[in-house]
């Protein structure tokens, strides 16, 4: 019964992680579509090259319509390539009335040109058009190029790491000072500390530009990590405060007999049994300022001085998104967040189950 249990949830776990990696799997297959045909073509999971049979040769094509007579009609009609439920010659019609086996007679195609000006459609017999397995790599390259990816990856990594540095050092002191330290309002301003992560950021983001518009901040980097030095992430303060209250308090009576002072007991004690909590803090740090997308759009307004994630903006335009691009860059964007986790799963795990422990 046991085994059969713990089938059941390693079942149940690898159903889940192939629904959640769903979205990875379609932003990875989009990402070698060529450019241009996106989601034109409907929610497609390899990338595909139509290729129509000439007198001539092949060429690549974009399947745009289909000729179709369903079955027990004499009549043809014309649907959408969307509303096929796949490109074999007998297949199943989706239409407003609802879905019909139908045979497809003819293709409406539209040849791929290399100019800006598009070829002309036309309708070809069924048999003549083939699809192919065909990854366009150089989405990637030429996605970057586009982005600007190496301008906004030193932009990034300068923030990330200026902003998770500044975030460590400054909770970690203000988690020690409410850990190892007996005040007056200890525990009120604790709680006065806490109730700012129930505010919106949204409610506070006008009166922060204000502030960073005297400062003459704005179009500049500094209004993205310079926040972290102030110890202002609530959350990673709690984090700290908690795990260093499950460290004895005789290791800080054992340091002061041999002469350390408050901040060397922070340092050379607290810290160094702190790795799973600096880990996490970490984690979460890196993830959202590598990520962040509101601030740099808010306080950004220069293309050399653009994060990665604002490049990314740039390919959606006001009435085409070029997805293939899209999609490309943001793997690569991802990429590094990725692998931090996968590194850093066992100290993130572990630093906040611990940092629960005692309250």
């Amino acid at each position: 019964m046991e085994r059969l249990r713990d089938l059941s949830a390693h079942v149940v776990l690898l159903l889940a992680s192939f629904v959640l990696l769903l979205p990875l799997g379609w932003m990875l297959s989009t990402s070698l579509k060529q450019s241009g045909l996106g989601l034109s073509r409907g929610i497609e999971w390899l990338p595909w090259k139509e290729v129509q049979r000439t007198d001539g040769g092949e060429r690549q094509v974009v399947v745009l319509a289909a000729q179709v007579r369903l079955s027990g009609r004499s009549e043809t009609m014309e649907v959408s390539i969307k509303s096929l439920a796949d490109r074999s010659a007998q297949t199943t019609v989706y239409l407003p009335e609802g879905a019909f086996a139908g045979e497809v007679l003819a293709y409406r195609v539209r040849p791929v040109t290399s100019g800006e000006t598009a070829a002309a459609a036309e309708w070809t017999p069924e048999d003549t058009v083939h699809r192919r397995l065909a990854p366009y790599w150089k989405n990637y390259s030429e996605a970057l190029e586009k982005m600007r990816f190496w301008e906004g990856l030193s932009n990034s990594v300068a923030v990330t790491f200026l902003g998770t540095l500044g975030t460590l050092l400054s909770c970690s002191l203000v988690g020690y000072g409410f850990a190892r330290f007996r005040f007056p309002g200890r525990e009120a301003l604790f709680m006065v500390m806490l109730s700012g992560m129930m505010l919106p950021p949204v409610v506070t983001m006008i009166p922060i530009y204000l502030l960073f518009r005297e400062l003459h901040w704005i179009d500049t980097l500094l209004p993205l990590f310079m926040p972290a030095w102030l110890g202002t992430n609530a959350f990673a303060v709690f984090l700290f405060r908690q795990y260093f209250m499950t460290v004895p308090f005789d290791l800080d009576d054992a340091a002061r007999i041999d002469g350390c002072t408050f901040l060397g007991i922070y340092w050379r004690i607290l810290l160094p049994l702190s790795r799973p909590v600096i880990a996490t803090v970490a984690i979460f740090c890196f993830t959202g300022y590598w990520l962040d997308f509101m601030g740099p759009l808010v306080y950004l307004n220069s293309i050399p001085k653009f994060t990665l994630t604002l490049g990314l903006y740039m390919f959606k335009g006001a009435y085409e998104t070029q997805w293939p691009y899209l999609m490309a860059a943001t793997l690569v964007v991802s990429l590094p967040c990725m692998l931090l986790f996968i590194a850093g799963q066992r100290y993130f795990v572990r630093g906040v189950v611990m940092s629960g422990l005692k309250g």
